[in-house]
């Protein structure tokens, strides 16, 4: 986007020292003057010459102003009629008197039959000359003294003051006026001089009917313009006074060094200058191949251009149209750029300070370091309509200032790969982009972006993931960075490379997306990660997004809900705030999902690890469940890929209870209908699905191995009665297949899915159930028959203790759910080693 911008400013100031000082002060009013000379010299002359006089001058007047004068040190009429006047001088006086143009020569002739003037020799012409001050001094001038001299008039060596800078002198040969036809023309080269300029061309003619001049061939003017060579061709030029115009043919214009030190060269096939009355260009009109150049290999072209002046010849306004083109191909610059048509406004010094591209607007540009690297940072621009504005900074040069895209405006910025790492890049995108810009070095570089409307930011870092993200609005702020410069490091000087986008603010239904990277030996591609919420902040120098508002995180396989995330770009690492609920759901499985709600979270991507914080200002613990299994904790550890899950309090050893429920399907036989008779294994309990409550310091759950460890003490609650221990484990049942797949949901699989199997406590066992209560070391209970197994130790053996019946003690005590009947067995051994087995049946009266 510089590299238009700069540029642009001596693509205009070239076209308008072009059409302005060289046409409009030569062409114009030298053309304009000897018109009115050759137009009435052969009245003049065939009125006041008769016969042969030596030393004269003769002034004709009007109405008390002086029209022109003439001067001939000798005149000699010719038998043949025609007149030879010698050492010649005519003025011409302008309307006002405030000007004088002088055409004067050694020998002219005058044929006053065929009414024809031809000048003898070398002729020269005066124009803009300060006026005389009397008529004394308009006769000295016509008799060919000096005016800026001493000694003429009554002001003398005072009218040097009154010297005018726009004098013109014109130098051309053969001269012939043919009268009756209008027609003054020359063959011969033409020469004129100004104010350091001059001026060459080959063949001339003048129509005094139409008013127009036409050079004929072979226009050359140079010289000085503001302390620089300047160079002006054309292979026409063509002056209509009467309608106030010039044409150029092939005009081309070259101005060499300048600021910067580079020259300019500017062209066309056909060029219109608009003259005002007083001479000056008002507004210039170039067609066919325009073409605009710097000495550095920066170009544009367009098929037609126009520019308005100022009275002062300074540029107010330029439009280049039917298609724009720029390019530039420098050591350390490659650019290229193109609209459908650039307008432009300038200050009242004549520099740019506005320019507007339409139409399909593209910039690009690319930018090393150094000519011997192969590093390009680039940047590219893309929109309906470009807006620049723009200041002089230091030495006069143009430098953007702000900019603004409309319509689909598209930025992009690309870096160089950096150490320990690949090329990075961001992209920018909205119905409006309004940027504003910084000098660094010698460059202009991107300070900070706003995008309204449909916006859009994509960035990729060093390892290839891709971040993109979508809104109402954003903003974004900018470094400059040089190539192979280090990551976060800023870097200044000559040879920039593109921009850095260090942090962005985007609002208004944010949708984010990334695409990590595939990894080493990953076969399946992997997920995309989308967020979605009211606000994003991103911050480059620590490489983290924040969001905020009805924040949603998804990747697939699993989705997170908070008022507000922290994600951090390197790692994927993210923390969650606020009102967090996450569903998880495990690969291939279709059952329902894993869903967790919980105040705050922790999540690690590569692990795939979240954890869970209750608390929060409703003291609410974090709770996870899957069908009607349920776990609340202060704090939750859901490893998904290891398919584990870790409930504690917050913190190493601090408190906090843990509550779970499981499923348990029971036994096959209705409690109130049978019996269990041991020896004939027949299974007694309860028959429908209930629910088991485990309360512990502590849980970890294991999904390969279906089991559940709760220690710190524990309480297991259940429709059997209620137990306490030290720590139990909980085994459940495996999913059990359905159609070749594993069943998910309460009865069946997923996390923490199916019945429980098997309940094993121990540690200071204590239980009861209706009517009885059991004290000991270890209980198992298997879900399948119901049976309850409680052991203890040769110093505290288990017990039961009935309401009826009272206390029971042995090696190991069996009962089931829902029968009085309790079995005790006592195990010893003796002096031989061999096991003695004693079974006593203890039952209730009926």
């Amino acid at each position: 986007m510089n590299v238009s911008v700069e540029r642009l400013r001596v693509w205009l100031l070239a076209g308008a020292g072009l059409l302005v000082i060289v046409i409009a002060s030569f062409l114009g009013y030298a053309h304009y003057r000897a018109h009115r000379f050759l137009t009435n010299l052969p009245k003049k002359l065939g009125v006041n010459v008769r016969r042969e006089t030596n030393g004269f001058t003769y002034s004709q007047s009007m109405q008390g102003r002086t029209i022109y004068t003439v001067h001939a040190a000798k005149a000699v009429e010719r038998a043949d009629g025609k007149v030879t006047l010698h050492d010649v001088g005519i003025v011409l006086y302008g309307r006002k008197e405030d000007r004088a143009d002088r055409i004067y020569g050694k020998e002219f002739e005058y044929d006053q039959k065929n009414e024809v003037i031809r000048a003898e020799g070398e002729v020269h012409i005066d124009l803009q000359a300060p006026e005389a001050a009397d008529a004394n001094a308009k006769m000295d001038y016509a008799a060919g003294k000096d005016l800026h001299g001493a000694g003429v008039g009554e002001k003398g060596a005072g009218s040097a003051e009154k010297k005018d800078v726009r004098l013109i002198h014109v130098t051309t040969s053969g001269l012939v006026f043919l009268q009756k036809l209008g027609v003054a023309a020359t063959d011969n080269e033409i020469e004129f001089e100004s104010g350091g300029l001059t001026g060459h061309a080959v063949g001339a003619d003048y129509n005094s009917d139409t008013g127009v001049v036409v050079l004929h061939s072979a226009v050359r003017v140079n010289g000085l313009e503001r302390d620089r060579p300047v160079v002006l061709t054309a292979s026409r030029a063509e002056l209509d006074r009467q309608n106030e115009r010039a044409v150029l043919t092939q005009a081309k214009y070259m101005a060499v060094g300048g600021r910067g030190g580079a020259g300019q060269t500017a062209q066309a096939r056909n060029v219109v200058v608009h003259l005002r009355p007083d001479g000056t260009a008002e507004r210039i009109e170039a067609e066919g191949e325009v073409t605009l150049m710097n000495g550095m290999g920066g170009m544009v072209t367009a098929p037609r251009g126009e520019m308005t002046l100022s009275a002062q010849s300074q540029p107010q306004s330029a439009v280049m149209l039917g298609g724009v083109k720029y390019s530039a191909d420098e050591s350390l610059r490659q650019a290229k750029g193109e609209a459908s048509e650039a307008r432009a406004g300038f200050d009242k010094t004549g520099r740019p300070e506005h320019v507007v591209m339409t139409g399909a607007v593209h910039l690009n540009e690319r930018v090393r370091t150094d000519a011997s690297s192969d590093a390009w940072g680039e940047r590219e621009l893309n929109a309906g309509q470009v807006e620049l504005a723009l200041f002089a900074g230091a030495a006069g040069k143009a430098q953007l200032r702000d900019a603004k895209a409309t319509g689909d405006a598209r930025l992009k910025v690309m870096n160089p790969a950096a150490k320990g790492g690949g090329p990075t890049s961001s992209g920018l995108a909205g119905d409006v982009l309004t940027a504003h810009f910084v000098r660094v070095g010698s460059a202009d570089h991107l300070a900070e972006v706003h995008g309204d409307g449909h916006t859009a930011m994509r960035r990729v870092n060093g390892k290839g993931v891709v971040d993109t993200s979508s809104g109402d609005s954003l903003v974004a702020h900018f470094r400059p960075v040089s190539a192979g410069a280090a990551r976060g490091a800023n870097a200044t000087g000559k040879g920039q490379s593109a921009d850095e986008i260090t942090s962005a603010t985007e609002q208004g239904h944010v949708v984010m997306t990334e695409l990590p990277v595939k990894k080493l030996g990953d076969s399946a591609a992997p997920a995309e990660e989308r967020v979605t919420a009211e606000r994003a902040v991103y911050d480059g120098e620590l490489e983290r997004t924040t969001l905020t508002g009805n924040v949603q995180v998804s990747n697939g396989t699993s989705v997170l809900w908070a008022d507000r995330v922290v994600t951090e770009q390197q790692t994927g690492d993210a923390t969650a705030d606020g009102s967090v609920k996450a569903s998880f759901s495990q690969v291939g499985s279709e059952g329902e999902p894993v869903h967790v709600l919980a105040s705050r979270a922790e999540m690690k991507h590569d692990s795939q690890m979240a954890k869970f914080y209750g608390g929060g200002l409703n003291g609410k613990p974090a709770r996870l469940w899957q069908g009607a299994s349920q776990v609340d904790a202060p704090v939750i550890e859901f490893e998904q890929k290891q398919k584990r899950l870790l409930a504690h309090g917050e913190g190493q050893g601090a408190p906090g209870a843990v509550h779970t429920v499981l499923v348990s399907g029971g036994s096959g036989v209705k409690a109130d209908s049978a019996k269990t008779d041991n020896k004939a294994g027949k299974q007694v309990g309860g028959g429908k699905t209930s629910v088991v409550r485990v309360i512990s310091r502590e849980l970890v759950y294991s999904e390969e191995a279906r089991r559940a460890d709760f220690t710190g003490g524990v309480q297991v609650d259940s429709a059997d009665g209620s137990m306490r221990g030290q720590q139990a484990v909980v085994y459940l049942q495996a999913a059990p297949a359905i159609g070749g797949k594993k069943a998910d949901g309460a009865a069946g699989g997923g996390f923490m899915g199916g019945n429980v199997e098997r309940v094993v406590a121990s540690g200071h066992i204590e239980m009861q159930q209706p009517g009885r209560r059991a004290s000991g070391e270890q209980l198992v209970y298997t879900a399948s028959d119901g049976m309850f197994v409680l052991t203890g130790t040769p110093t505290a053996l288990p017990k039961v203790v009935d309401d009826q019946r009272g206390t029971v003690t042995g090696t190991s005590l069996r009962f089931h759910t829902g029968d009085e009947n309790v079995v005790v067995s006592n195990e010893g051994e003796s002096g031989a080693g061999q096991r003695v087995r004693t079974e006593t049946r203890v039952k209730n009266k009926e």
